[in-house]
This record gives C-alpha cells, structure tokens and sequence, in this order.
C-alpha cells in the first residue's frame, strides 16, 4: 500500500483503496480539508489509459442514451507556458438511445491534482465544434483557465458534428442542442470524475457566453440539481424571438435596398454619437456609459443628406436613417414567446454598437436565410411578409424547447445557486433589453431586494458581443466560487479592457442599471476612479 499510494493518510478509505482501484476506480488522496480540499492522484498515468475503452450504462443518464463510450484517454504533461496542469484528457461519444439519432461527443479535462470542482464550458452559435474546455472561458481571457487552478473541465459539440442547420430536421438533435445535451453531458462528467478521482466533486459549475450563455440559463432553470453556480455571459436564451427580430434588422437595411451603411458612414454615425455622448459619463474615453443620458443628447437627424437623397459618405440618407430608428425601436410581435416575451430590442445603433452586424454593405442575402429558424419559411421575401399569427404553433413549439427565459428557478434558489449575469451595451446580436427583461423578470418573482441573494446582473459599457471600445476581461468564475463557498457576493468587482486601444484600463463592473462615472479626478485608467451612477 505504502508503495502505490505513499502519500495518503493511514485511514479506512486509503486501506480499501487498492481493492477499488482493482474494481476500476482510480483513487485520488484528499490533501487538504474543507473548501481547500485537493485530491492529487497517485499513478495517473495508469490512471488514465485505464479509462480507455470504459462503457458507461445508460443507468447512468437521467435523460435517455444508449450510454457512452470513452473512445481516448491520454495523459498530457503539463505546460508551463500556457499554465496548464498535467491532467488526463478523455474523449468519447455519449449514444442516442434511438438508432438514427445522433451522438453527443465530449471531451473531459481531468487534472492530477484536483480542487473537487467542475466547470461546464458553454457552446457558441450553432454548435457542432467540440469544446475542448482547456482554454479561457467566455470573459475570462487574460485569467488563468479553470484546468489551470485544478478544476475538471468539460465540454461537447452539443450532439451534432456540423456547425450548421441540417441537425435541425431531428427533433433529439435539437433537443440536445436547445438544452439536453447540457445535462448528458453533465451525467457522463460525474461518472467518469467518481470512476477516476473514486468520489463525487463538492461543487459543479456552468460558464459561457451567446449560446453557451444560453445553455447556462438552461442549466440553471431545468437541471439546478446538477449546478451550483453559472456565469452567463450575453445569453442568446430567446431562439424565436432573435430569429425574427434579426430577418427585420436584415429587411431594414437591405429590403429594398439603400438601407446599409458602408465603413466611412458607419464611421460618420460612430463619430457623432461619441461626440454627442461620450462626455456624458465624466470622461471622453471612447465609450458611452450612459446611455440614458445619451438617448435624450444624440440626434441621428443631424447627419441627414440635404432633401434625404443619398449624396455620398459624408451624411446620411433618409432610407439608412429610417432603417437605422427601425433597429433603434423594440420589435414587438404578433403573440408573445414563452413567458411573457412580446418583444426584442431595441439595437444599440445609437449608442456605438458595431453596425457592421446588420448595417454593413458585407451583409449579404445568404445571411437572412441562416438566421431563420426552420419554423420561419423561406419563401417569405418581406419581414412584413412574415404571417407570424400562421406560424404561432410551430414558433412556440420550438421556443418552448430553447427558449432559457424561464423566471422560476426556485430549486436553483433552493438548494443555494447562484447566478451572474454579464451583457454588453453595444452588442449587436444579444441586445441589453433580452437580458434586462429576463433580470427585470427574476426580481418580479423573487422581489429587487431578496433576488440579490442569489443574482447579480452587470452592464458593460462599450462591450459587444465578445468584443468592442471595451473588450471585458473578469475573473467571473473566482467571483462565482467565492459566492458559492463563503457565501461572500461580488464586492467592488473589477472588469479590464483588452481593446486594442484599451491598454489593460480598468472599470467597475456596476449592477444594472447603474453605469461606472468619473469621479473627475484620479487616473482614468484605474477602476476606483470611478463610482457607480444610478441617475
């Protein structure tokens, strides 16, 4: 025993390791105690090439499979120069119960020395790309990756293998990709981690951003028996409604044509907001933080052609300027979404969201058609053409399935979850008001005071989707850990900018609706120069 496990204590569960290890677990010996606790395999290379070729039973699936299969386990040497920890890397297929269904295919990042966590790393768009779960997570670039501070990391092509929509014509396929993956993908990680490690992780977390936003909204109100914790950053948690909402951006400014702004005149408008509004938080710095303030201060009717005709790029002609207020509006429909969803938007294009998305002359008509769902017919040539009071069933049926805008999430609550929400001012595919109304919707049911037990919800300025004047690097997931373990909320936490113009400056991250202002004096570049404004 002394030989094969030299480092564990001389207690019962170390004299009985070496029958289990004989019964296919590979033990790992506890180090520390409490939230500190570190589990440091013994052997794991051996560990891991025995985890090749392991079946796991259906049994093991609270959805329906026909079980899994670990295709690869290979044991990867550490990295210094990307942090990484030595750690086993096992893939493998998780088996439709249905012949003809397709698979979900995983991959499971299991480090030598182990914090007893696990983080699910979301998708993006349309999935069907293997999420390796070894690199950042959503809003996490410039911070170490989860593998790197010992958590077991994970993640799936959302059980489907083309980045595309053929999968959408299989209803388990979509099913997976609308959530169920989510939790198969979950099942499977807790059975390999208890077949490798020989326990069961203390906590279990869910990050990720657009979809995997989404698909962390999901975890939250379906499966909150499975997660402690999620981060969803920008959550793409409304399918139907983004659909319809983004084919109109489309007819804006393309349908009849004329509506599309090139680079210069997207310049022009960029231009003219920041000189409008950019002062309005207490510093000309490129972003426009309040965007109340700018709603009342910027007038896109200053930059009108003479007569409205289009007479080049130093203005702009009646058809973009009504196709740039149709974005500026909420797009309601013909029936609300599930949940009481009546409406999208309005777009930032006002407020220096990046109208390249849906204004740029590279959009083209391919575009339309890949952002309809397969409930909305192709043969429609108008958004006006769209009989969405025709299509209500097929609308609802699907956004029942994907839709994530579900305010209960009273077990999540239960069992003491905890949520964080992170939206950008300027994205031009998840709006701030998607978010908002799903944050707006949880203090509804739970009441402004006693959601923040449970909830945060912060507004970036100048953050896009990903990206944008301040492309936001946090720590959200040490945020998470800290709120879930000590009960301690985010206190005064800290966004950095990696733009490249940004040069690492720094901002609060203020909870909506509150926006970070300069104080008016102190380095603008330091995020305690800055307060937090609700006015």
């Amino acid at each position: 025993m002394r030989d094969v496990f030299p480092s564990c204590p001389r207690t019962r569960r170390a004299r009985h390791a070496w029958a289990a290890f004989l019964a296919g677990l590979a033990l790992a010996c506890p180090v520390a105690g409490a939230a500190g606790e570190i589990a440091a395999v013994e052997s794991p290379a051996a560990r891991c090439a025995a985890l090749k070729d392991m079946a796991v039973p259906a049994a093991a699936f609270t959805l329906p499979t026909g079980g899994a299969i670990v295709q690869e386990a290979l044991a990867v040497a550490a990295d210094p120069g990307s942090g990484l920890p030595a750690y086993c890397r096992v893939r493998g297929a998780i088996t439709p119960a249905e012949a003809g269904d397709l698979p979900i295919m995983f991959q499971i990042n299991l480090p030598d020395r182990w914090n007893l966590k696990t983080v699910q790393h979301g998708g993006g768009g349309l999935n069907g790309v293997l999420i390796e779960a070894t690199g950042p997570f959503a809003g996490g670039r410039g911070v170490p990756p989860a593998l790197a501070r010992g958590y077991v990391t994970y993640g799936s092509d959302s059980g489907h293998q083309t980045p595309d929509r053929s999968f959408f014509g299989n209803p388990q396929a979509f099913a997976n990709y609308s959530h169920e993956a989510v939790k198969r993908t979950k099942d499977l990680t807790s059975h390999v981690v208890k077949a490798y490690y020989g326990r069961d992780a203390r906590r279990n977390y869910h990050i990720g951003g657009s979809k995997g936003g989404q698909e962390g909204l999901q975890a939250a109100q379906r499966y909150a028996s499975d997660f402690d914790g999620v981060v969803a950053y920008y959550p793409a948690a409304q399918n139907q409604a983004l659909q319809l909402a983004w084919n109109r951006l489309w007819h804006a400014a393309f349908n009849p044509p004329g509506g599309a702004l090139n680079a210069t005149e997207q310049a022009l408008l960029k231009s003219a907001v920041l000189a409008a509004c950019d002062h309005l938080d207490g510093l000309a710095d490129g972003i426009v933080s309040n965007t109340t303030g700018c709603a009342g201060a910027f007038r896109v009717r200053e930059l009108r052609c003479p007569d409205g005709v289009d007479a080049g790029d130093a203005c702009l002609s009646d058809r973009q300027i009504r196709a740039l207020e149709t974005a500026a509006q909420p797009f309601g429909f013909a029936h609300p979404m599930p949940n009481g969803v009546n409406s999208v938007g309005p777009w930032p294009v006002f407020i220096g969201g990046d109208l390249e998305t849906w204004f740029g002359t590279g959009v083209d008509g391919t575009q339309q058609a890949f952002y309809r769902s397969t409930s909305l017919r192709p043969e429609a040539a108008r958004s006006t053409d769209i009989p969405e009071q025709a299509w209500r069933e097929g609308v609802l049926a699907t956004a029942r399935i994907y839709d994530a805008s579900q305010p209960d999430i009273d077990a999540f609550r239960a069992r003491g979850g905890k949520l964080i929400l992170v939206q950008g001012t300027t994205d031009m595919l998840v709006p701030i008001a998607m978010t908002s109304h799903y944050a707006e919707a949880l203090a509804r049911r739970y009441g402004p005071a006693r959601v923040r037990d449970f909830v945060r919800y912060y507004l970036v300025p100048g953050y896009g989707h990903g990206g944008g004047a301040f492309t936001l690097s946090w720590d959200a997931l040490a945020a998470l850990d800290d709120w879930v373990e000590a009960g301690t909320p985010p206190r005064n936490p800290t966004g950095a900018d990696l733009s490249a113009g940004g040069a690492g400056r720094q901002r609060p991250l203020c909870e909506a609706p509150a926006w970070p202002k300069y104080r008016g004096r102190g380095d603008p570049a330091r995020a305690d120069s800055f307060v937090c404004e609700t006015r």
